[in-house]
């Protein structure tokens, strides 16, 4: 296992949100390790149905590793990258924890260079992107991103973007103040949703659990463009990806529905 670290000028609120704020968000990923089992057997399972039960996966956005090591004790081989330092290398030690560290290789990195930073670990058999992990920049950078994991990936590869926040899902359950609670701590989220550009502005202020108190800590931005199930589509083929299918839910096989979150399939087209 190797961990590699470079860092591309990006948008303010991503380095906020994720390298100098990491340590915030990471309280948050933590709770989702919690189903995390759950969700890479249901992956396992939707990679096998298009053909690959076995061989190297490219996880983009990583996190701190949830999947990708999940993936790693069902077999695969796994290439974790993400653009914080910090979820790379607690990854890096739940890998180890897990006594998966020769199954996985965790890189952090802008994924806009992807060519630059895993090039050497392909071509890859599938490519998978979870929890909006998408929209973070533009539409011609996310074309950019999978038409560099495409480049990267053989002919007939699975890509799958999982669990992903659609514009019609938000439209659909939109509130202007939405809270998180966990067993330490509470996120209050304000929103605003632009129609005209299709973009989401979201403050999150953590609070600590104090008794019956609820204390400030600190508060970070995540400025998201949210796509509608076509424009992804469009994307995606642009980049080098025909479309296959469409989910609400890969844990329970669900069939997609309009206002309900993006979990698509797709595969490698011949280049």
């Amino acid at each position: 296992m190797r961990i590699i670290s470079e860092v591309l000028g990006m948008g303010d609120w991503v380095q906020d949100f994720f390298i100098k704020k990491a340590h915030l968000f990471l309280k948050v990923m933590n709770e989702r390790w919690k189903i995390a089992e759950e969700e890479s057997i249901a992956i396992a399972n939707l990679l096998a149905k298009h053909g690959v039960s076995e061989g190297k996966v490219l996880d983009l956005m990583c996190g701190n590793g949830r999947i990708a090591t999940n993936l790693a004790k069902l077999g695969y081989n796994v290439v974790g990258i993400d653009i914080s330092p910090i979820y790379i290398q607690d990854a890096i030690k739940k890998a180890q924890e897990h006594n998966v560290q020769d199954k996985v290789t965790f890189v952090a990195g802008d994924v806009r260079e992807l060519d630059k930073f895993v090039s050497e670990q392909g071509p890859f058999d599938a490519v998978i992107n979870v929890w909006t992990s998408i929209g973070f920049y533009d539409e011609k950078t996310d074309e950019q991103i999978f038409r560099k994991a495409a480049e990267l990936s053989r002919e007939g590869a699975v890509l799958l973007i999982l669990s992903a926040a659609s514009r019609d899902l938000i439209i659909n359950r939109f509130s202007p103040k939405t809270f998180e609670e966990f067993e330490d701590m509470v996120i209050l989220h304000i929103n605003e949703f632009n129609p005209y550009t299709s973009t989401l502005k979201t403050r999150w202020k953590f609070y600590k659990k104090e008794n019956k108190d609820l204390k400030y800590i600190d508060e970070v931005q995540l400025n998201l463009r949210l796509y509608s199930i076509h424009e992804l589509i469009k994307i995606l083929n642009n980049a080098g990806w025909e479309f296959v299918e469409a989910y609400k839910s890969i844990i329970r096989g669900e069939p997609f529905e309009v206002t309900g979150p993006l979990n698509i399939v797709a595969k490698r087209k011949k280049l």
